[in-house]
């Protein structure tokens, strides 16, 4: 690392200098140094020796260059994680932290999700997941619902090696949140216990009703954005692509946590540095396996939003006993 003019490297003479070294680099003292650690700590060392690449890599810092002082010992940015504008139920994520994809979902459900404004959609909606009429949907009339309503809003194009197919694409690509969204929703209701004619002992509780169908609508976006921030991290931050393997590891995570601000999720949005994120890794992991997978990250996120009271944290409760 000698010779790239980096003050961190250049004063280095001995393998007891490089071993603490080492150590400064790896905050979180997991025993490596990932790429994001290495950079700031190069980075900390150019400012702190007021080198002319130390006044530039400033410059992004709250009162850097050009803005009275401050640098990489200063006062952290004011903007902090980037916001979006709350959408009709409350989840508020930025189009600079999630991807196209997410609110080409978002953009199809939505519009069933205003309490008041969209009574209409949500009517012709349920009539379309409904089509026996009974007044309940199953899990597969919703999975046949959300499919039709993508592929509808963003059809097939083109043909033999040309083919897109859009909306069949989010259909896959988000299955995993209307499965949960259809969990959280049909506990809604308190079950009657009335067994329904033509099952052998399926209640009400075991299907998603006319007055549950809002709330499916709001838990599938809420669920498409946790598992958008999920597939962010997952395989190295780039979003979903074949390194992902539908779990999270300690090194992923710590490498690509200031990816999951700007969902509007305060579990994420609260956390300020590595130490922080490396302590929140371990509350999310609650089996201690070394792994999160998509359960533990979507409990931990909707605990987050339920203890601080805010407008997703009670619409995730509203399924629970009480609710």
């Amino acid at each position: 690392v000698l010779g790239y003019g980096f003050a961190a490297f250049g004063g280095l003479r001995s393998d007891p200098e490089a071993t603490k070294c080492f150590e400064a680099m790896d905050s979180d003292g997991a025993g490596m140094v990932l790429l994001g650690e290495f950079c700031d700590y190069l980075k900390a060392a150019e400012i702190k020796a007021k080198t002319a690449t130390g006044a530039l890599l400033a410059e992004d810092e709250a009162g850097g260059a050009g803005g009275g002082g401050g640098g990489a010992t200063g006062p952290k940015q004011a903007s902090g994680p980037p916001k979006g504008a709350p959408n009709s139920f409350g989840l508020a994520v930025s189009k600079k932290a999630a991807s196209k994809e997410f609110f080409n979902f978002m953009s199809v459900f939505e519009p069933l999700c205003d309490e008041k404004k969209g009574a209409k959609a949500r009517e012709e909606g349920f009539k379309a997941a409904d089509p026996n009429g009974n007044g309940l949907c199953s899990l597969a009339e919703l999975e046949t619902f959300v499919l039709k309503s993508l592929v509808t809003k963003f059809p097939r194009a083109g043909k033999g090696k040309d083919l897109q197919e859009p909306g069949k694409d989010l259909f896959k690509a988000y299955r995993p949140c209307y499965i949960r969204a259809f969990t959280d929703a049909k506990d809604y209701e308190a079950d009657s216990g009335a067994k329904i004619a033509g099952t052998k002992k399926a209640t009400a509780d075991d299907f998603v009703s006319k007055k549950e169908f809002r709330l499916f609508c709001v838990y599938t976006i809420i669920y498409a954005a946790m598992f958008d921030v999920f597939a962010k991290i997952d395989g190295g931050g780039v979003g979903r692509d074949a390194n992902d393997d539908k779990r999270i590891e300690k090194a992923e995570w710590m490498a690509g946590w200031k990816g999951a601000q700007g969902y509007g999720f305060v579990a994420f949005d609260s956390i300020a540095d590595k130490k922080e994120a490396a302590a929140a890794f371990k509350k999310i992991d609650d089996n201690g396996g070394g792994i999160v997978l998509l359960d533990e990250w979507c409990e931990f996120i909707k605990a987050g939003e339920v203890a601080a009271k805010t407008p997703i944290g009670e619409l995730l409760n509203m399924d629970e006993a009480g609710g």
